[in-house]
């Protein structure tokens, strides 16, 4: 876990070798979908400055 307080515009990102984890997003997002709600996909092979690696998800600043 991070300290939200030392870094409060953290944000998590899947890593793309966690498919199954990015698969169980597609439900979520035909919820989405079905409210008119707009959503994007980012990937990135630079998301930022990393202050948490784990398995399936790294958590940047």
């Amino acid at each position: 876990m991070y300290d939200r307080e030392l870094h409060p515009g953290a944000a998590a990102w899947l890593k793309s070798s966690a498919v199954h984890l990015i698969e169980r997003v597609t439900g979520y997002l035909a919820i989405l979908d079905a409210h008119g709600i707009g959503w994007v996909r980012v990937e990135s092979d630079n998301p930022s400055r990393i202050i948490y690696g784990g398995p399936h998800q790294v958590v940047v600043a």
